[in-house]
């Protein structure tokens, strides 16, 4: 599979891949965020 073939929005399928590929994309964007916006706004035990 070449990267025209992967990008080729002529068919279904491909644009169904790209798009749960997307989605995928922006579930785990979002997921890494939420964690490091509560990670830094964790004070530490120690100080």
């Amino acid at each position: 599979m070449t990267w025209h073939s992967f990008f080729d929005f002529s068919t279904m399928p491909h644009r169904h891949l790209l798009f749960a590929y997307m989605t995928v994309i922006v579930i785990q964007g979002g997921y890494f965020v939420w964690i490091l916006r509560n990670w830094l706004r964790t004070k530490s035990p120690r100080h």
